[in-house]
C-alpha cells in the first residue's frame, strides 16, 4: 500500500543520497549495512531491548529507503542492485522475526511464538506470490501488508510493548495480502489469455 507513494516521496531522500554519494558510498554498501542493522534490531529483539529493537528496525529501514535514492542519483541502477535489495529485505525481515520468536520461546511465550511463526510465514507469501507472479509477467505490486506496512507494524508493537498483538496482526495481514495477491494474479492471467 506504501509503496505505492514511494516513487512521490522519493525527493525526501536525495539530500541524504546527495551527501552519501559525496562520501563515495555506493548503494549496495548502503543495503549491506542495512542488513547488518536488522541483525542487531533481531538480537536486541532476542534480548527483550524493545525500544532499541524499535530504533534500529527504522534505522534499516532509513538504509533501505536511501539506497534507492543513492542509485538513482548515482546512475548506479542495475539489474543486481534490485535483486541484492530485494534479496537482503528478505533476509532483514526474516532475521528480525526470527529475534522476535527467541523473545517468545525464552519467555515461555508459546501464543507469541506461534503467532509470529505465522507471521513468518505470511511475511514469506508475500514475497512469494509477488515473484511468481512477476515471473509469468504480471506486475503484482497490490496487498495491505507489504514491507513499509511490516516495518511499521513491528516498530509500533515495540515501542508500546504489544508485540503478541503485532504478532497477530501481522499474521492476520500478511496471509490476507498473499490472497490478494494470488485472486489479482488468477484475474491479471485470464484477462491476459483472453487476449
Amino acid at each position: 500500500m506504501l509503496s505505492q507513494y514511494k516513487g512521490r516521496i522519493q525527493w525526501i531522500g536525495d539530500p541524504v543520497a546527495r551527501l552519501l554519494l559525496r562520501a563515495r558510498v555506493k548503494p549496495n554498501h548502503l543495503t549491506v549495512v542495512g542488513l547488518g542493522v536488522s541483525c542487531l534490531a533481531a538480537w536486541s529483539f532476542a534480548e527483550g531491548r524493545l525500544r532499541l529493537a524499535a530504533a534500529l528496525l527504522a534505522l534499516s529501514g532509513l538504509f533501505d529507503f536511501f539506497d534507492g535514492s543513492l542509485a538513482r542519483l548515482a546512475g548506479q541502477e542495475s539489474f543486481f542492485g534490485a535483486f541484492l535489495d530485494s534479496v537482503v529485505d528478505r533476509y532483514s525481515d526474516l532475521v528480525v522475526l526470527l529475534g522476535i520468536l527467541l523473545l517468545c520461546q525464552r519467555a515461555g511465550d508459546a501464543a507469541g511464538g506461534i503467532l509470529t511463526m505465522a507471521g513468518l510465514v505470511g511475511t514469506v507469501m508475500v514475497s512469494y506470490t509477488k515473484a511468481r507472479a512477476q515471473s509469468i509477467g504480471i506486475a503484482c505490486e497490490i496487498g495491505i501488508m507489504e514491507r513499509p506496512e511490516r516495518l511499521i507494524l513491528l516498530i509500533a508493537g515495540a515501542v508500546f510493548n504489544l508485540l503478541v498483538p503485532a504478532m497477530a496482526l501481522l499474521a492476520a495481514l500478511t496471509h490476507l495480502t498473499a490472497l490478494q495477491r494470488i485472486l489479482y494474479t488468477r484475474r491479471a492471467a485470464r484477462t491476459t489469455a483472453v487476449r
